[in-house]
């Protein structure tokens, strides 16, 4: 886990040793040194892994493509007891952990921990591994270790926003020590819920993690339909299924409202393409409506209000720069 507030980036490739060292290699340097595995193949093939790993003060999260192998995590290398949420994306897994034998499938999670010994035995496929820092997610859930080795109920609610969550820190290069602290804490209280907390701390899990992801899920389906100028409060509620007041009340405890969060994320989008090279030849008309403004006029006003210069002025600044 990190120190303080550090993000932590690895990537791991077995493609990174030569052919003939790939598998003694892998599994002596990537295996038994950072993952804490005895990795070896299923099929006498070269291992093909490829991994990114993020690595958060008290959360860690990896997601990996594999060739067929078997991971024996033995009593040599435990040196935690954090529970592991492993999604199967692709694929399947043969668990064996804690007295079980459990076989997981595509959309299948499973509970199992660093603190036991252990195998998996991987077909091809992809698959997240999210670690959680026992010392902070105990106090929210005092009974999972009984779970352990054991499937998690697909249908709970809060694992599509907790997957949200890793695309979100697996696609971020740099995120800023303020904004790292509120992910590690929503995450960890999806994984409560995923993990079954009861009583007063799945109330504060839903109320805090469960609207941070609901919020986070809303504003990326904005941003994905920016440039339509449909694009409404009542067809974001209506698309996400809730209430349009439930929507309003997520962006107002964020402290903006729904308007002025899509029309932030329109006038950042008419900037990006005024400012693009090769769209320097389109109207500045042709790049607001692409950008979801039909008032061409209501558009330089805002512009110039939120940059401090014309639509123009950013143009011609960008033909001075080339």
């Amino acid at each position: 886990m990190a120190d303080g507030d550090d993000l932590i980036l690895l990537s791991l490739s077995s493609r990174s040793f030569a052919p003939k060292d790939r598998n003694e290699a892998f599994h002596e340097t990537f295996g038994r040194q950072i993952l804490k595995l005895e990795i070896d193949p299923l099929d006498d093939q070269l291992i093909d892994v490829e991994m990114q790993l993020r690595i958060l003060p008290g959360l860690a999260v990896a997601k990996a493509s594999i060739s067929p192998i078997i991971c024996r995590h033995t009593s040599m290398m435990i040196d935690n007891d954090d529970p592991v949420i492993a999604f199967v994306e692709s694929g399947s897994v043969r668990f064996k952990q804690n007295g079980h034998e459990t076989i997981a499938h595509a959309g299948d999670a499973i509970l199992t921990t660093g603190g036991l010994v252990g195998t998996a035995e991987h077909t091809t496929g992809r698959m997240i591994n999210c670690r959680i820092s026992r010392s902070l997610i105990a106090p929210m859930v005092s009974n999972f270790d009984a779970e352990i080795g054991k499937l998690i109920d697909k249908g709970n609610p809060a694992i599509p926003f907790f997957l949200n969550y890793t695309n979100v820190v697996n696609a971020s290069e740099t995120i800023d020590a303020r904004l790292r602290r509120a992910v590690v804490t929503h995450m960890l209280d999806l994984a409560a819920l995923i993990l079954g907390a009861r009583g007063d701390a799945a109330e504060v899990a839903k109320n805090r993690g469960l609207r941070a992801a609901r919020l986070l899920k809303l504003k990326k389906c904005i941003q994905a339909d920016i440039g339509n100028p449909d694009l409404s409060l009542t067809s974001i509620a209506d698309s996400n299924g809730i209430s349009v007041t439930y929507v309003r009340k997520l962006f107002e405890a964020d402290g903006t409202t729904f308007s002025e969060f899509m029309l932030a994320q329109r006038l950042a989008k008419a900037y990006e393409l005024l400012a693009a090279p090769a769209r320097l030849n389109e109207t500045i008309a042709a790049l607001a409506n692409e950008a979801g403004f039909n008032d061409i006029s209501y558009f330089n006003r805002t512009f110039r209000r939120a940059y401090n210069a014309t639509p123009s002025e950013i143009r011609q600044a960008i033909r001075r720069k080339d």
